[in-house]
C-alpha cells in the first residue's frame, strides 16, 4: 500500500493527540507541514467546544476542526456546517439530568460552555483544561447550543448502558473520557463529520485515516479503511479498530505513527 493513497488523517484530541497534560506532541508542527505539503489533509474531530479546539490551532489555519461530535466544522475562519439542537429539548434533557444524583449537566454552546453555580464544586474538579461561564437559571443562556455534556465522575460507561441516562430515547448517547457522557441530536456523531468531509472533498474511506481513543470515535472507524485505536484506549476500542498505535498518547503515538508511514522516500505505508 502505497502511503500517496491516503487524502486524509482525521484525529481525536482527548487521550489521542494530545499527551495526559492536554499537550500537543512537540513535533506536531513540523509533521503537519509534511502533510501539508503532501496535499493531505488533516482534521481534528472532537467533542470539545469549538472555542476549546481552536485555542490548540491557532497557528494552523488550513487545520479542518470537527468540534461539538460532528455537530460544528470550520475550516480557514469558514463555518460549514452548525447543527444546533432544538431548545424545547435542551430545556428538557437538561432539566432531565438536573433530577439525577451525582450528576451535573454542561450545555457547549457556540459562545461558550456553560455549567450552572450549584454545580460548581462538582464541575471544577474535572474542567482544570476547560473555561467554563457559570450562570444560575437555563434562562441565563443566550446561545445556540450543540450538545449537553453530563459530568459523571462514578461510572459514565455503566450510566450509559444501564443507568439513568440509558432511558433518553431519539438522541445520541455515548461516554466521552473518564466521566463525561456527551448527548447529540439524533444522528448527529463523528462519523456523520467524517462522512461530510469525504463527500465535500472527494475522498474515500480508502483514503481516510482516524486515530481515536473512546467510544464516542468508534463511529468513526467505520468509515476509515485506516482505523486506529490507541495503546492506551481499552480492549473493546481497540478491537473495533482495524490497527493499533505502538505508542500511547503520553508518548506521541499518533505523530510516531504517521512518521513511520512517511519515513522511507517512496512513501511506502508501513503497518504497526
Amino acid at each position: 500500500m502505497n502511503f500517496t493513497q491516503i487524502k486524509m488523517i482525521i484525529c481525536d484530541m482527548d487521550g489521542t493527540l494530545l499527551d495526559n497534560q492536554k499537550k500537543l506532541p512537540p513535533h506536531f508542527n513540523q509533521i503537519y507541514k509534511e502533510l501539508y505539503d503532501s496535499n493531505i489533509i488533516f482534521a481534528i474531530s472532537s467533542g470539545r467546544q469549538m472555542g476549546e479546539v481552536k485555542k490548540y490551532f491557532e497557528g494552523n489555519k488550513t487545520i479542518y476542526l470537527m468540534a461539538e461530535n460532528g455537530g460544528y466544522i470550520q475550516h480557514n475562519g469558514d463555518t460549514l456546517l452548525a447543527d444546533y439542537m432544538n431548545k424545547e429539548d435542551v430545556y428538557k434533557l437538561t432539566n432531565f439530568v438536573f433530577t439525577l444524583k451525582g450528576t451535573s449537566p454542561m450545555l457547549s454552546g457556540k459562545k461558550a460552555m456553560y455549567a450552572f453555580n450549584k454545580d460548581k464544586e462538582l464541575i471544577s474538579k474535572h474542567t482544570n483544561h476547560f473555561s467554563i461561564t457559570y450562570v444560575d437559571t437555563i434562562e441565563d443562556i443566550d446561545d445556540d447550543i450543540f450538545k449537553i455534556t453530563v459530568c459523571d465522575p462514578i461510572d459514565p460507561v455503566k450510566n450509559c448502558l444501564e443507568g439513568p441516562l440509558s432511558c433518553i430515547k431519539g438522541f445520541e448517547v455515548k461516554p466521552s473520557g473518564d466521566c463525561w457522557i456527551d448527548i447529540n441530536k439524533k444522528g448527529q456523531s463523528k462519523a456523520d463529520s467524517v462522512v461530510f468531509l469525504q463527500k465535500t472533498l472527494s475522498i474515500s474511506e480508502e483514503e481516510t485515516m482516524v486515530f481515536g481513543d473512546s467510544d464516542n470515535d468508534l463511529p468513526m472507524f467505520t468509515h476509515a479503511y485506516y482505523s486506529y485505536a490507541m495503546k492506551n484506549a481499552d480492549h473493546f476500542i481497540q478491537s473495533k479498530a482495524r490497527f493499533v498505535t505502538q505508542e500511547d498518547n503520553d508518548h506521541d503515538g499518533v505523530m510516531k505513527t504517521i512518521q513511520k508511514m512517511m519515513e522511507k522516500e517512496d512513501g511506502l505505508l508501513i503497518q504497526i
